[in-house]
Order: C-alpha cells, then sequence, then structure tokens
C-alpha cells in the first residue's frame, strides 16, 4: 500500500469510528413532542406577538402541556446569517404567569421546531405518562 493510500483508509477509518460514535449519542434521542393546539391558541399567540412561527409554537406548547391561558408574553428572538442576511432560526421565549423565567422554544428558519428547554427557574409540567 502507498503512503497515499494508507493515508486515506485511515482517514476513512476515522471518519467511520466518528459517525458510529455520534450514531450512539442520538440513540434515544427524540423530537419534543407536538399536540393539536387548543382552539383560539394561535389568535392568543397572535396577540401578543405576531409571527409566522406561531402555528408551530401553538403545537409545541400544547406538545408541551402548558395550556395556552398559561402563557403571559411572548418574545421573538431571531438567528440571522450575516453574510447572507438570512434568517436562519427563531427562538420563542414564552412567559408564563404564576411562575419566574421562561420556556424557550427554538425553531428553524422555516419554524421547524428544534428543542424545547427552559430558563432561570421556569418549570414544564410533568410529563408522566
Amino acid at each position: 500500500m502507498t503512503a497515499h493510500i494508507r493515508g486515506w483508509a485511515a482517514s476513512a477509518a476515522l471518519t467511520a469510528a466518528f459517525l458510529a460514535g455520534c450514531a450512539d449519542l442520538t440513540a434515544g434521542l427524540t423530537p419534543p413532542a407536538q399536540a393539536t393546539p387548543e382552539p383560539g391558541a394561535v389568535a392568543s399567540l397572535d396577540r401578543l406577538s405576531p409571527g409566522v412561527c406561531n402555528p408551530v409554537l401553538a403545537r409545541s406548547l400544547a406538545g408541551a402541556r402548558i395550556p395556552i391561558d398559561d402563557v403571559r408574553d411572548v418574545v421573538y428572538g431571531l438567528y440571522r446569517d450575516d453574510r447572507r442576511g438570512k434568517i436562519v432560526g427563531y427562538d420563542a421565549w414564552v412567559y408564563l404567569k404564576d411562575q419566574p423565567g421562561s420556556v424557550i422554544v427554538q425553531m428553524d428558519e422555516y419554524c421547524t421546531l428544534r428543542q424545547i428547554y427552559t430558563r432561570d427557574g421556569a418549570k414544564l409540567p410533568n410529563r408522566q405518562a
């Protein structure tokens, strides 16, 4: 084997090992749940903060078992690719009544749900089956 072929084979083996390790890391991970929102949920979100992602936000809140009546405010942040001037993602900061902090619903540029997490003391409802 020449040095060039041995180098390529070693590189391919490292790539395969890395990808196998990534598969192990993502095994068992599931996307956040979405569910049919309550009637009027999107309209309620539109009153708080009009946005193209509100239908997905409403489904995400329903999937997380957060009633729309518990939402006090919504503030959208966006991620922009400065080189292309294109929006590449959104964060919906959802402030709930009767608790501190916020629930963040992260979506991509097409409003596809990426993840849901909490900050500053907010808690998601109990998810027991």
